[in-house]
């Protein structure tokens, strides 16, 4: 892992110029529960507060795991592609960003409420689906970039192994038994059905495929956007890159239903959104979302049992398949 610490932070901004002039930290404190990276609030002697963003050749939350340390300039990359755009005010402001040091530096936007709180009974209100809809519509909208870093072909081969290969693994060695006792024997049987294997790997190839597309944020769940006195705000687009809209739009729908939102936010995302969809795809991509949160390694804090989450993988099997009413 990273050092974290108030004088390692120091050290960093000093040596990047990024301290402010006569400037010193009075402390450093992790912002949020981010996965991929070291994210800290940095309180300087004036009050004022930072947000500095490290990369290292890791997860930060799983060091065992190697992770491309390219992502920190593929996430500054992205903030450039949105700047002065609409998508770009719903986002913090980027400030700066050094390769060297694998760093990107934002404006706090305080102390926000990411929508993480779904997972465990909480509504995700109109205000807040819109605000995500009209974000993707605007992103997506944007015109093609010429910007080769929002391919970002190393994240996503990290991320596929982890989406489409390691949870219908039979020698992963993951002990789901450990997470909800007797889901193993329900994803023994999605990992030996061949028909349903096939299916999501032939999504996995399209994933890391180089059609055109739009640019996506890639990875827009609820712990992507962040409720704050300001409005609502959309973080953490290194998993970008440019591919068929229906991902992002899929992805999130994964995620309403893994909530136990209403059938009617699905229907509202969709309507708001605006764009025309291929359903197949997009039934697709949900169905692959909701199973590798089930059974692989990215668990979500989810309140429900064993029948609910074998229910919820049938459902999975049935959407990637053709299959669901």
């Amino acid at each position: 892992m990273l050092e974290f610490s108030a004088q390692a932070t120091t050290d960093c901004l000093g040596t990047l110029g990024w301290l402010p002039v006569g400037r010193s930290v009075a402390s450093v404190a992790i912002a949020g529960a981010g996965n991929m990276n070291l994210v800290e609030r940095v309180t300087l002697d004036d009050g004022s507060t930072l947000i500095l963003k490290r990369a290292h050749g890791w997860v930060e939350k799983y060091p065992h795991i190697p992770a491309p340390i390219e992502r920190a300039g593929v996430e500054a990359a992205f903030y450039r592609a949105v700047a002065d755009t609409a998508a770009g005010k719903a986002m913090p402001k980027h400030l700066n960003f050094d390769e060297n040091a694998a760093a990107n530096l934002f404006e706090d936007l305080g102390e926000g409420r990411d929508g993480m709180t779904a997972y465990t009974g909480q509504q995700i209100n109109d205000d807040v689906l819109d605000a995500i809809a009209d974000w993707m519509r605007t992103l997506h909208n944007l015109p093609t970039t010429s910007d080769s870093l929002l391919a970002n072909p190393a994240m996503r081969a990290l991320n596929a192994i982890h989406i489409f290969d390691y949870p219908l693994d039979p020698d992963n060695g993951f002990d789901l038994d450990a997470i909800t006792p007797g889901l193993r024997g329900a994803a023994d049987a999605l990992k030996q059905d061949g028909i349903f294997v096939a299916a999501v790997k032939g999504v996995g190839q399209r994933y890391l495929g180089n059609e055109t597309g739009v640019l996506l944020h890639g990875d827009l769940y609820p712990g992507s956007w962040l409720t704050t006195e300001a409005g609502i705000f959309v973080i953490d687009p290194e998993f970008c890159w440019i591919g068929p809209r229906e991902w992002d739009v899929g992805v999130l729908i994964a995620h309403l239903r893994l909530s136990g939102q209403p059938k009617e936010s699905k229907e509202r995302l969709i309507k708001r959104y605006g764009a025309i969809l291929d359903h197949k795809l997009l039934h697709q991509i949900v169905g692959i979302e909701i199973m590798r949160r089930l059974i692989g390694v990215a668990q979500l804090p989810l309140t429900i049992g064993l029948e609910e989450k074998a229910m919820l993988l049938a459902e999975a099997r049935a959407l990637v398949l053709g299959t669901a009413e």
